[in-house]
């Protein structure tokens, strides 16, 4: 848990109308990885408004935006603060939030991998990132396990994993069900990762906002 190491982190919040959120995460986490000795930059993914939410593309994003400097990255949802979670390096898939309090400090089911996930450059090159086509909420978590374990990972968990969530209206299924459907076709199809990934993600950049510690950008997918 050092920074001499000689890895740098590159962590991506997907956001979008979650302002109170970001307001306690941002300061919260750079203070968290500064003490943990961690090279970090943090980097904001905001989408703007007109679509569904895409947070699997916003990931393939902000990886877009951070591969030249990092060497590892961390997917963070913006609701979950780490109370007992290591940020260092790890060169497998390594999923991070293994108690978090809104599924009663475990996991909510076995093969849970959301909320926080550690993947390093060679992992996410070797699978071509997420999907961009989990529009809508849910699952494109499930399609990453999958990616990693076709491509010959084994997934890893790292404890304690402790997260407090912050509260937030819950988010109907709707756009989930339909997402599920993709996900079992995607699942059926063991290419589809070669097709659809980093190297197809397609957007612009609206908004570069750049301090020493973080990158806020708003984008159109």
């Amino acid at each position: 848990m050092s920074s001499f190491d000689n890895h740098k982190l590159g962590l991506i919040v997907p956001y979008r109308d979650r302002a109170e959120h970001i307001r306690q995460f941002l300061p919260y986490m750079l203070s968290y990885l500064a003490k943990q000795g961690i090279d970090a930059t943090i980097y904001v993914v905001e989408q703007e408004d007109g679509t569904a939410f895409n947070r699997a593309k916003l990931l393939n994003i902000g990886v877009l935006e951070a591969e030249v400097d990092c060497d590892y990255f961390v997917m963070h949802d913006v609701d979950m603060i780490p109370v007992d979670v290591d940020y260092s390096y790890a060169a497998a898939p390594t999923h991070l939030a293994a108690a978090a309090s809104q599924f009663n400090y475990s996991l909510p089911f076995p093969q849970y991998f959301g909320g926080i996930t550690l993947f390093s450059r060679e992992v996410l090159e070797a699978v071509n990132g997420y999907s961009n086509q989990y529009w809508g909420w849910g699952c494109e978590d499930d399609d990453m396990a999958w990616r990693c374990a076709f491509a010959g990972y084994s997934l890893q968990r790292r404890f304690p994993g402790r997260v407090e969530s912050i509260r937030h209206e819950t988010v109907r299924d709707k756009d989930r069900d339909l997402n599920r459907e993709q996900l079992h076709a995607q699942y059926a199809n063991k290419v589809s990762r070669n097709s659809d990934g980093l190297d197809t993600c397609q957007y612009s950049v609206i908004h570069r906002d750049e301090t020493e510690e973080r990158v806020w950008l708003k984008v159109s997918l």
